[in-house]
């Protein structure tokens, strides 16, 4: 038992090999942030800006790495109907990953002439890299939901994200470095290869993790009758109304974050990810086994609206930095890393639990298309045209703040805010758990064991 102590993830109330199985899990997820940290976050920003593309284009470009969902009915209804998710999993993984490299290799060694090619070109690999994670992704969350333990998700969950969030720090750094040192297009090329090498190490985690064989239909129903029967699930419709809002607003501002630093702060790659993934993740590490075991005692649907309603003020918060005062990023990200890592992980435990087990990769695939259409297409789009029409227009208001014109950036942000706070005020409450307690006992116990003074653990 010795050598158990370096595992991330111990709990002697499972089997050891399940607990091998958990942490090899645990371990991917890690590798595995270098890539979507890195095709998620600043260097992706930079590098379609760096493409030379206007705001609609660059909302448009933002969006295909996250729009595979589209395809994940389809591939939640191809893995019911084979059972064969470990094997979809590991293929679908590695074309997710590979993709980026010929993507960029296009974008910066095809001449200036043949500019539109590039950019379809890089459609295609980004297209491709999303219809390969829309089966990953599936097969994951159908694949856990088979091994963990539906008593421990809460705690297994939150040490998973709790060792992403850290190797996710590292490799923000990292790469914020590289791309500071070498510059250009050599700096992208080189950052996008190694991500997909990281990204391809986490897929190789998975190779000994063993898939319990799933239950199948007899009777084979057709994909649109199986659907049916999923939207016809009145709460799970409920779940599907409030997840479209918050996703649409969350999204709506998400990919402009990065690029208002890069071209309204005029901030350097390594000074954003110090300014803001590394207090982000310092604050994450400290909270998110908390907010895991808050989970377990009260449920997921209590501690996504306590989480939500705290990350609703997060946009508002964009609003009040200027060049010449960055302050209010720390405030951003210690609010952001207190509470966001609560709404991550009360995402996936709530689609889990509110997903019948009967065709629960149906579920899974529905939630995930929607994603695709309303958080992903929809957002990123509107968001892209949003910026797009309005570029120069509010600044002619000649409303300042902070010394500095309202600019359209500021009123994405009040935006996106306010539908955040719709979607977790007026809908969130409409959808029902099973065993999840009144959010204001959470609440209750919070205050009471602050005002004690944080007298053993927090929380």
């Amino acid at each position: 038992m010795k050598k158990d102590r370096f595992l991330p993830f111990k709990n002697f109330s499972i089997s050891r090999d399940l607990m091998l199985d958990l942490n090899r899990v645990i371990l991917g997820s890690g590798l595995g942030m270098v890539f979507f940290s890195t095709l998620n976050g600043a260097p992706f920003s930079g590098f379609v800006r760096s493409l030379g593309v206007g705001d609609f284009l660059y909302g448009v470009l933002m969006a295909f790495p996250v729009m595979g969902g589209l395809f994940q009915v389809l591939a939640a209804y191809l893995l019911e109907r084979s059972g064969k998710r470990k094997k979809l999993f590991l293929l679908a993984g590695v074309i997710q990953r590979i993709t980026i490299i010929p993507m960029v290799l296009f974008a910066y060694t095809l001449p200036d002439d043949l500019k539109p090619l590039s950019i379809g070109l890089i459609m295609l690999m980004l297209s491709l890299s999303a219809v390969g994670g829309s089966l990953n992704g599936v097969s994951f969350f159908s694949w856990m939901s088979a091994i963990v333990p539906l008593n421990i998700r809460g705690r297994f969950f939150s040490q998973r994200q709790l060792f992403f969030t850290i190797t996710s720090l590292i490799s923000g750094l990292s790469v914020g470095y590289l791309l500071d040192l070498i510059g250009g297009s050599t700096g992208f090329i080189v950052v996008f290869v190694i991500a997909a090498v990281f990204g391809l190490l986490d897929i190789v985690c998975f190779l000994k993790v063993k898939d319990p064989p799933m239950e199948l239909e007899q009777e084979r129903i057709g994909l649109l009758k199986v659907w049916k029967q999923a939207l016809t699930n009145k709460n799970f419709r409920k779940y599907l109304t409030f997840w479209s809002l918050w996703i649409f607003a969350v999204n709506l501002t998400g990919p402009f974050y990065n690029d208002y630093m890069i071209n309204y702060l005029n901030m350097k790659y390594l000074e954003i990810t110090m300014l803001n993934s590394a207090i982000y993740s310092f604050f994450t590490v400290f909270f998110i086994k908390r907010w895991g075991r808050l989970i377990d005692i009260y449920g997921n649907k209590p501690v996504m609206q306590v989480c939500g309603l705290a990350a609703v003020s997060i946009p508002l918060m964009w609003i009040f930095t200027s060049p010449d005062f960055y302050f209010m990023i720390v405030v951003i990200n210690i609010l952001s890393g207190i509470f966001w890592c609560g709404v991550e992980l009360t995402v996936n435990n709530m689609t889990m639990s509110i997903s019948p087990e009967k065709n629960k990769s149906i579920y899974i695939g529905t939630i995930s298309m929607v994603t695709a259409l309303s958080g992903s297409i929809l957002a990123y789009f509107t968001g892209g045209l949003f910026m797009e029409l309005t570029r120069g227009h509010i600044a002619r208001l000649d409303i300042r703040l902070m010394g500095y014109p309202l600019n359209n950036y500021h009123l994405l942000f009040l935006i996106g805010s306010i539908l955040r706070g719709i979607a977790i005020i007026f809908l969130l409450p409409m959808v029902e758990e099973e065993q999840a307690k009144d959010s204001r006992l959470l609440v209750k116990d919070i205050y009471r064991q602050t005002v004690a003074k944080l007298r053993g653990p927090f929380f």
